[in-house]
């Protein structure tokens, strides 16, 4: 497997249809190795890898779709410096000294800034109990992934269920948002063949 992209053979940058895709098996995969031996620490810590990689992966493409919109002039009102430090550099290789979020403000400011620029309708859910799981789930990977003691390495079940939570609600508003988006895109396309002298 190549460990970069293969632009002769017309492969992109980034594919992130393909990268989501892959980490969505991944997240199949662990709960199905999961269910053959539930109480496996080892394997509740595959199925929270397996998330988070996925969530953290879906946040970026959003951003992908977004810095798109802007450079192909989709989008040409200014960015407040909040809204520039959450999306980044705008180029498309390379990396940018950007200041570290939380998860929780990079989805939250993220999803907030997706509606702006592409004006859709669209809020995150974040008042109902997923959110709260989510919020549960990241301090439970967080330990998990700068354990400084013996139980901070145990998955319990409750910890298992916010994470199972935090995948099926971030991937519903990911969902939604992109709904959003097409719905918009629907109304300007019906709206422009349908105006005068089209």
């Amino acid at each position: 497997m190549p460990s970069h992209p293969r632009i002769d053979k017309g492969e992109g940058l980034i594919r992130t249809y393909d990268l989501l895709q892959e980490l969505r098996a991944d997240i199949d995969a662990a709960y199905e190795i999961l269910e053959t031996d539930r109480q496996s620490q080892y394997l509740r810590r595959c199925v929270v890898r397996a998330v988070f990689s996925y969530v953290e992966a879906l946040i970026e493409c959003i951003k992908v779709e977004l810095r798109s919109t802007i450079r192909t002039r989709k989008y040409s009102n200014p960015l407040s410096a909040k809204e520039r430090e959450t999306l980044g550099s705008l180029t498309i290789v390379g990396t940018s000294h950007r200041k570290f979020l939380s998860l929780e403000q990079n989805v939250q400011r993220t999803f907030k800034l997706a509606a702006k620029i592409w004006n859709i309708d669209f809020q995150l859910s974040t008042q109902d109990n997923e959110f709260n799981e989510f919020l549960t789930a990241k301090w439970a990977r967080n330990r998990l992934t700068h354990p400084k003691s013996f139980y901070d390495i145990q998955v319990t079940d409750f910890d298992m269920h916010c994470h199972t939570r935090t995948g099926m609600w971030l991937q519903e508003e990911f969902q939604r948002l992109f709904q959003a988006r097409v719905s918009s895109l629907r109304k300007y396309s019906n709206s422009a063949s349908s105006s005068p002298g089209s």
